[in-house]
């Protein structure tokens, strides 16, 4: 058996967050604690919250949650990290859903080993497009793996934090300097999640990562890759401007 942390953080989402909380009690997979950080939400959000305790209890999973005012999305996260005791930790969004009851129970069945890190795919909600499966460094060095498909182990997630500088895109350089440091990525062909492209990371710059990106990419995919990701890049910026 393998312990899963699933991690959210939130604020002020009362529209969506109900219903991201009923995917993850829903899980037939219950070996695993759930931890909800929210940023001292104004309107009813962790009212919402804290209606669950009793339902997650009457499953026996392990159900927690804080709120608190932070320094931002990846702060929030990085204080889910260091509460988590899963063997692999997941997060999903505020307004993201597990794609089906059995995803977590899909996953654990693949795991062969513990200190490596799996991923998956995802699908945009409205849109129904599968999230680019498999990677390489190319690939990489063209775009991310979305960050509700991941699932890092423990000696991963204890050791590197988020770079909170980074506000939008702190998880696509968290993963680039896991890459430089030669840690393993296994793809398993599974939806994870229903993703919201409304949400936070869709919709914000990030001049920080803006000025470091082209130094994180070398470093961790090397010059070959990273020069083959750019003509790409460009190649599809011309053809979404004809």
């Amino acid at each position: 058996m393998c312990k899963i942390s699933i991690v959210t953080v939130c604020y002020n989402a009362e529209r969506t967050i109900k219903s991201t909380i009923e995917s993850v009690l829903k899980q037939t997979y219950t070996d695993y604690e759930y931890i909800l950080i929210d940023g001292k939400s104004t309107d009813n959000t962790y009212k919402i919250v804290c209606s669950y305790d009793k339902k997650f209890k009457n499953r026996g999973v392990q159900y927690r949650h804080i709120s608190e005012q932070d320094q931002g999305i990846f702060d929030a996260m990085n204080k889910g990290m260091g509460i988590s005791t899963g063997d692999f930790l997941i997060f999903i969004g505020a307004d993201d859903l597990f794609y089906t009851t059995d995803v977590i129970k899909n996953i654990v069945a693949k795991i062969k080993e513990m200190n490596v890190i799996y991923y998956g795919n995802v699908i945009f909600k409205g849109v129904g497009k599968k999230y680019l499966g498999k990677f390489n460094k190319i690939k990489w060095a063209t775009t991310n793996i979305s960050h509700q498909a991941i699932f890092y182990p423990r000696q991963v997630y204890i050791k590197y934090v988020y770079n909170t500088q980074y506000r939008v895109y702190a998880d696509y350089a968290y993963n680039l300097i896991l890459l430089k440091e030669k840690v393993k990525f296994v793809y398993i062909n599974e939806v994870i999640t229903l993703y919201d492209m409304t949400g936070f990371s869709a919709n914000n710059c990030d001049e920080a990562f803006r000025k470091d990106y082209c130094n994180l990419l070398l470093n961790s995919v090397g010059a070959f890759a990273y020069y083959i990701g750019r003509c790409i890049r460009c190649l599809y910026l011309i053809k979404i401007a004809l």
